[in-house]
């Protein structure tokens, strides 16, 4: 269904888009991973570290897969927990990203947690892994 693109906002509208808005940064979204043969909870991370992450890309794979990891640190309330960092004796704390998932892991949940935060449309993330 094609949305209307002649609707002039007025104040109110906008002002009533607020609760909406809101509600999109504390969604979140159960993502399967076959490695851990379970699901992670995914929350929208603070866009601070969203913009950092999107920073560190790099034009090289380590730079990308650092900053994929940094996305899913901050998205996974589990990873952060000091007992999981302590148990696996990672000494950056981004590691238990690379400890507890594979390479096409990171790529998959990173690119979730893009869509979620509303950084990215799904046609828009598979055309780019595509190219």
């Amino acid at each position: 269904m094609a949305k209307d693109r002649n609707v002039k906002l007025a104040l109110a509208d906008l002002i009533a888009k607020k609760a909406a808005k809101e509600a999109a940064q504390n969604r979140t979204e159960e993502v399967y991973v076959d490695s851990l043969e379970g699901s992670l909870t995914i929350h929208v991370p603070p866009r601070s570290s969203i913009y950092k992450a999107m920073d560190m890309g790099g034009d090289n794979m380590e730079d990308s897969m650092y900053s994929n990891a940094f996305l899913i640190y901050h998205a996974v309330k589990e990873f952060q927990s000091q007992e999981l960092l302590e148990a696996y004796g990672v000494k950056d704390n981004i590691d238990i990203v690379f400890s507890l998932l594979t390479p096409v892991e990171i790529a998959e949940v990173s690119t979730k947690i893009m869509q979620l935060s509303g950084y990215a449309k799904p046609e828009q993330i598979q055309s780019n892994l595509k190219n």
